[in-house]
């Protein structure tokens, strides 16, 4: 059987599409009306859209991509923008866009099928997906969207995955609080190369040695050396320093530096420590443009900053 979204997806796809007055529609337990889909209603649009559940989905439930459907005639190839994650999804089998399901109610069934059929929507990711059900409300502009989002998101509990992006089977999502619920979103991102940066998401490193201490304080993006995404988000509170050697091995469980290279002096130099906390894992990793130069810090451009606010919803 196919996997399925994590139930943090799942709740982070419903309340980006809440946003834009779509109400996902459920039983009368609470239960998805489907196994496969989402399914989502407009009210004041009186059209309903389905978002797949088990498209793509790999480890710890993340999908590729989002497969989105809406009624043929509901159908706008003005959404489609490829440059903003957002494109049409071609059916391999017909070469055309048209996507059948029993779950597609009210849809129209063509003389090639035998179940309904709707037209679907590929897309990239959170900031993607909001910007389609945004051009599907007829929102105004994404700057006001945006400015919406930034204003709502301090009220918000977040949920963000956690390092392994796992979900157990049947597990509740559990609210996070994470700088999403405090006063601003990261306006900086740290570089941090490997292995280092996947220890401090997982939780086991607190302390990010440098040389030098750093006047910034408060919520950072953790940008991953080299792979031009930020990966996650954390605290920064705290400058420590100079630490000694002595210091540092009294701190081990702290930097997660190795005792041998401690011991040898090669990291004498890293004498400063930068105390993190509470960092989390995003559940998608964002795409960030890298300026030249930047070695330490990287200052997040406006539509950088908007796709953290998505992300952290």
């Amino acid at each position: 059987m196919p996997k399925s979204i994590s139930e943090q997806i799942r709740q982070q796809v419903i309340g980006i599409a809440a946003r834009y007055g779509f109400a996902v529609q459920l039983k009368a337990r609470g239960e998805d009306y489907y196994i496969k889909n989402l399914m989502f209603y407009s009210e004041s649009l009186n059209q309903t859209v389905y978002v797949r559940k088990d498209r793509a989905v790999g480890a710890g439930g993340i999908p590729a991509y989002f497969h989105v459907a809406v009624h043929p005639e509901f159908f706008n190839k003005t959404w489609v923008l490829l440059a903003e994650g957002i494109e049409e999804l071609i059916n391999r089998q017909k070469n055309r866009n048209l996507h059948s399901s029993s779950n597609y109610k009210k849809f129209p069934v063509f003389p090639e099928n035998n179940e309904p059929c709707g037209m679907c929507f590929k897309v990239a990711d959170y900031e993607a997906l909001a910007k389609l059900f945004q051009r599907m409300a007829g929102a105004e502009n994404s700057e006001t969207v945006a400015k919406n989002l930034a204003h709502s998101a301090p009220q918000s509990e977040t949920l963000i995955a956690s390092a392994d992006n796992t979900v157990e089977s049947g597990e509740s999502p559990v609210p996070v609080r994470s700088v999403a619920s405090m006063n601003k979103v990261p306006t900086k991102g740290l570089v941090i190369k490997s292995p280092y940066i996947e220890k401090i998401l997982a939780g086991s490193k607190t302390w990010e040695m440098r040389s030098s201490a750093t006047q910034v304080r408060g919520p950072i993006a953790l940008i991953k050396k080299g792979s031009g995404q930020l990966v996650g988000v954390a605290n920064l509170i705290d400058v420590k320093g100079a630490l000694t050697r002595q210091d540092k091995l009294k701190a081990m469980d702290k930097h997660q530096i190795a005792l041998d290279r401690l011991e040898s002096g090669e990291t004498d130099k890293w004498d400063t420590a930068w105390v993190l906390e509470g960092a989390q894992s995003l559940i998608m990793p964002i795409n960030y443009h890298h300026p030249s130069g930047a070695v330490i810090w990287v200052n997040l451009d406006q539509q950088t900053q908007e796709k953290l606010v998505l992300a952290m919803q």
